[in-house]
C-alpha cells in the first residue's frame, strides 16, 4: 500500500513538472541579479546596460521571489533609464503584493512621467490592487471636445472615489464600481493612454492611416539601399568677381531631375534624367557685355554585377545641348558676336571596380528614432531589421502626403505593435518623433568606398561648330573614386571624390585633353534640444587640372574653397548660401552662391 502511494505521488510530481512552463533555474536567477547589481570588469558600460535590461526582463518572467526585491529597487531608483519601466512591468508579471507600495508611490509621484505611471497602473491591475490616489478622487480630465456641457464631464461612485471632472467632455453617468474614462483629453485613465494616446493619436480608423503591405513599394529582400526622387532646383544663383580681369560674372539656372537606383547584394542599377536651363552675364557693367543661355537635356544609366565587393560595370549616357551667346563690343561693332550652336553626345563605357557608396539617409532616420525613444525611456527593445524595413517602406509609401500626420500615426502603430515603444507617446515625445520624421538633413547622406576604372567609346556631334572641333568618335580611359562616412551619431559627415579622364586614339587636328580632379567636403549638422533640425555648415575644397595639346597650352589648374550653410525646409527641399574663394592660373576670384532646391517626391531605403 505504501509503495502504491509513493508511486502515485511520484507520477503526480512528474506530471506537474511536465505541465508547468519553463522557468529560470536558481543559478540563472542569481547570475541575472549579480549582472544587474555589478558591472563585469571585462564588459564596457554600453554593453552592460543592454545586458542589464535583458536580465531585468528575464527576472520579470522568472516567477522567482528573489527577483521581487531587485525589481523593486530598480523601479524606485532607475527613473532615467528604460530598465525602470522594465522593472515595473516585471513586478506586475510576478504578482507579488510586496510591490504594491512602490507601485502606488510611482503613481502618486508628480515627478514620474506618464509612461511609468501607466505601467504601474497596469502592474497593480495584474496584482489585483487598485491605484488609490491620496485624495480619494477619480482621475481628472476628459476629452478636449465632446457633446457634454462645460463643467462636470462624468460622475460616479466607483472604487476610485468620485468621478472625473473636466472642462469639457462627453457627459456620462458612472455606476457603482465603474471608473470614469476620458475621451482623449490631457490626462490618461486606467487604459494606459497618454496625452496623445490611442484615442487621439491613432484616431478612430488607424487602418486607414497605416499603409498595408499592398501599398508599400516593392523592394527586394536582399536590397542594401534604394531611392527614387524627383527634384527641382530653382533659383540657383552664382555671383563672382575675377581679380585678374577685374570683371563680375553672374549666372542663374533652373533644373529638374528624376533619379532612381536600387542596390542589391549581387546586382545594382540606376538611371537619371535631367533638364537644365542656365542664363548668365559676364561683366554686366563693363564695356564688353556678354550674355549666355544654355538649354541642356541628359540621361544616363549604369548597371553593376557584384561578386563580393568586386564588380563589373556598364554605363551609358546621352546629352543634347543648345547654347546661345551674345558678346557686344560697344567700341567696335565688327567684334560683336551673336551665335547659337547645338551639340549631341552619346557615350558608353565598360569596366570594373570595387566597393560601393550608399545613400543611408533612411537608415539614419531609424537610428535617430531609436535614440529619441531611448532618451525618453520609451525604447522597450532595439529596432530590429524587420521593423526598420517596414518603417522605411511605410515612409516611402507616404512620401506624397503634404502632412506628416499619417507618417506619425503609422510610425507609432508599427512601434507599438512590435513592442518597441513602451506605452503611447505623450505630447513631448510625439513632438520629438515628429521632428525625426520631418528631419530634412538626411537627404543624400553617403556612406562607403567606391572605385572603378572603365574604357569609354563615344560619338560627339557638332553640326554647326567651326573646325577644328571636338567631334566624331572618341575613346577615353575613365576612372572615378568616391568616399562617404557618417560620424558622431550621424551629426558629422566626411565625403570626397576624385576622377581622371585620358583621351585615347584621338584623330588628327582634334583636341585630346586629359583631366583630373579631386574634392573633399566636411558637413556638420545641428539640432535643437528636442530634435529640431537647425541647419548644416559645410566646408569644401576642390582641385581640377587639365591640358589641351592642340592649343599647345600648359597644364591649367583651378583650386576652389567654399564655406556654406544649408537650411532644409522639408525632406529634399532647402536653401543653401555659400561663399567661395579660388585661384585659376594666377587669377584669384571670389563669389557667393544661393541655391534653392525643392524635392517633389523623395523615397529612400537603406539597411
Amino acid at each position: 500500500m505504501r509503495a502504491t502511494t509513493l508511486l502515485g505521488a511520484a507520477i503526480a510530481i512528474a506530471v506537474a513538472v511536465i505541465a508547468s512552463p519553463a522557468r529560470a533555474q536558481p543559478a540563472e536567477v542569481a547570475g541575472q541579479i549579480k549582472l544587474i547589481e555589478t558591472q563585469p570588469p571585462d564588459m564596457d558600460r554600453a554593453t552592460w546596460k543592454d545586458r542589464r535590461r535583458d536580465a531585468a526582463r528575464k527576472l520579470g518572467q522568472s516567477k522567482d521571489k528573489r527577483a521581487v526585491g531587485v525589481l523593486i529597487r530598480l523601479a524606485e531608483t532607475e527613473t532615467f533609464d528604460i530598465i525602470g519601466e522594465i522593472a515595473i512591468e516585471g513586478l506586475g508579471n510576478l504578482g507579488d503584493p510586496a510591490a504594491v507600495p512602490i507601485l502606488q508611490k510611482i503613481i502618486a509621484d508628480p515627478a514620474r512621467d506618464k509612461a511609468q505611471k501607466d505601467l504601474a497602473r497596469k502592474a497593480l491591475a495584474k496584482i489585483g490592487t487598485d491605484a488609490r490616489p491620496a485624495t480619494g478622487t477619480g482621475a481628472t480630465g476628459t476629452g478636449a471636445t465632446g457633446t457634454g456641457a462645460t463643467g462636470t464631464g462624468a460622475t460616479g461612485t466607483g472604487a476610485t472615489g468620485t468621478g472625473a471632472t473636466g472642462a469639457t467632455g462627453t457627459k456620462a453617468t458612472g455606476t457603482t464600481g465603474a471608473k470614469a474614462t476620458g475621451t482623449g483629453g490631457a490626462a490618461s485613465t486606467e487604459g494606459g493612454t497618454s496625452a496623445l494616446g490611442a484615442g487621439s493619436l491613432l484616431g478612430e480608423r488607424p487602418a486607414s492611416d497605416v499603409p498595408g503591405p499592398g501599398a508599400l513599394p516593392a523592394v527586394a529582400d536582399d536590397a542594401l539601399a534604394a531611392y527614387e526622387r524627383v527634384t527641382f532646383a530653382g533659383g540657383t544663383a552664382n555671383v563672382g568677381y575675377d581679380t585678374a580681369r577685374k570683371r563680375v560674372d553672374f549666372d542663374a539656372d533652373v533644373a529638374g531631375q528624376y533619379q532612381k537606383r536600387v542596390e542589391r547584394e549581387a546586382f545594382a542599377w540606376g538611371w537619371n534624367a535631367a533638364a537644365h536651363i542656365v542664363a548668365g552675364y559676364v561683366n554686366p557693367d563693363g564695356p564688353a557685355l556678354t550674355r549666355g543661355l544654355q538649354l541642356d537635356a541628359s540621361a544616363d544609366g549604369e548597371a553593376r554585377l557584384y561578386s563580393g565587393q568586386v564588380y563589373g560595370i556598364g554605363r551609358a549616357a546621352a546629352q543634347a545641348q543648345v547654347n546661345y551667346i551674345s558678346d557686344v563690343d560697344p567700341n567696335n561693332a565688327g567684334n560683336t558676336l551673336k551665335d547659337t550652336r547645338s551639340t549631341a553626345d552619346l557615350q558608353v563605357a565598360i569596366g570594373g571596380g570595387y566597393g560601393r557608396v550608399l545613400d543611408v539617409g533612411a537608415a539614419i532616420r531609424v537610428r535617430r528614432l531609436a535614440r529619441t525613444l531611448e532618451a525618453a525611456r520609451a525604447l522597450g527593445k532595439r529596432i530590429d531589421p524587420t521593423v526598420a524595413r517596414r518603417l522605411q517602406l511605410t515612409w516611402w509609401a507616404l512620401r506624397g502626403e503634404r502632412s506628416t500626420y499619417r507618417a506619425l500615426v503609422a510610425t507609432v502603430a508599427i512601434l507599438r505593435e512590435a513592442g518597441i515603444l513602451l506605452g503611447e507617446p505623450d505630447a513631448g515625445l510625439s513632438y520629438e518623433i515628429l521632428n525625426v520624421l520631418r528631419d530634412s538633413q538626411l537627404y543624400l547622406r553617403p556612406s562607403g568606398v567606391d572605385l572603378w576604372l572603365a574604357v569609354g567609346e563615344g560619338y560627339l556631334k557638332r553640326p554647326d561648330q567651326p573646325t577644328p572641333i571636338e567631334s566624331g568618335r572618341v575613346e577615353q580611359l575613365l576612372a572615378q573614386a568616391a568616399y562617404g562616412a557618417q560620424l558622431d551619431d550621424d551629426k558629422l559627415e566626411i565625403s570626397g571624390g576624385a576622377y581622371a579622364r585620358l583621351r585615347l586614339l584621338a584623330p588628327a587636328n582634334t583636341p585630346s585633353p586629359s583631366a583630373a580632379g579631386a574634392s573633399a567636403r566636411f558637413r556638420r549638422f545641428a539640432y535643437g534640444e528636442h530634435g529640431d533640425p537647425l541647419g548644416a555648415i559645410d566646408v569644401s575644397a576642390s582641385l581640377q587640372v587639365s591640358n589641351d595639346d592642340l592649343m599647345n597650352t600648359q597644364i591649367g589648374q583651378r583650386l576652389t574653397g567654399q564655406l556654406g550653410f544649408t537650411w532644409w525646409l522639408n525632406p529634399a527641399s532647402g536653401v543653401r548660401l555659400a561663399a567661395s574663394l579660388g585661384e585659376d592660373r594666377g587669377a584669384v576670384f571670389f563669389g557667393a552662391e544661393l541655391t534653392a532646391t525643392y524635392g517633389l517626391l523623395d523615397g529612400t531605403f537603406a539597411r
